[in-house]
């Protein structure tokens, strides 16, 4: 199960209960902390093969990337553990 949300971990240590007890019992949460995990990666490969920074390809990404953990922060701060 850690290795599912490690990245959001790291991230995030200080909401390490609220995470662990949203991928225990929200689908969607780990869903949505996939698609965060791998548009990382996706844009740290475009970052890497990309000379110039500033595409529009990798702009998006980083848009969707920075809306992703934006709706991670507010699950995570609006659980109540039961």
């Amino acid at each position: 199960m850690v290795e599912r949300v490690r990245h959001l971990l790291d991230r995030f240590p200080e909401d390490e209960e609220a995470i662990r007890g949203l991928i225990n019992t929200d689908a969607s949460f780990e869903a949505l902390c996939q698609e965060y995990q791998q548009t990382e990666q996706e844009l740290r490969r475009l970052e890497s093969e990309s000379a110039v920074e500033g595409t529009a390809e990798t702009a998006d990404l980083r848009h969707r990337y920075q809306a992703i953990e934006e709706e991670l922060l507010a699950r995570i701060e609006g659980y109540r553990p039961v």
